[in-house]
């Protein structure tokens, strides 16, 4: 499913498996020394562990995510990209749950040639709920 030769690519697989609800090929675009900023203001999650946890809070929400790339800033090995996300999902007490924001993330290319988030931060500009 999907593949990491590219950040496109990259961003389109971890798309697809938030929405099948894959956490092993969603964690799969990260790797062990990736950071993800999981709220304004929260201590990121580090280490295949945290990562993990975090991950699983997101897929109990059954999320349906849509992304929309605003732009990227291409410096070699190392790739700047904003984009739009909306999730719509479920939570715990049955209520339906709406986020969407603008995330910055840092992808890094590796040196067998794939892509890998290593700085995922979707909270980095929040809108909460649904706009009016």
């Amino acid at each position: 499913m999907g593949s990491h030769n590219s950040v496109t690519e990259l961003n389109d697989l971890f798309v697809e498996a938030m929405n099948a609800g894959d956490l092993d090929a969603a964690l799969s675009c990260w790797d062990e020394h990736t950071v993800f900023q999981t709220g304004p203001g929260t201590p990121p999650a580090r280490g295949t562990a945290q990562l993990r946890a975090a991950l699983v809070e997101f897929l109990e929400l059954k999320p349906h995510l849509k992304i929309e790339e605003l732009h990227r800033v291409e410096a070699d090995d190392i790739v700047l990209v904003a984009l739009r996300w909306e999730l719509s999902g479920t939570g715990a007490d049955g209520e339906p749950v709406e986020m969407s924001a603008i995330d910055s993330n840092v992808f890094r290319r590796r040196p067998d040639g794939t892509w890998r988030i290593v700085i995922d931060n979707p909270f980095h500009s929040v809108h909460l709920g649904i706009d009016s």
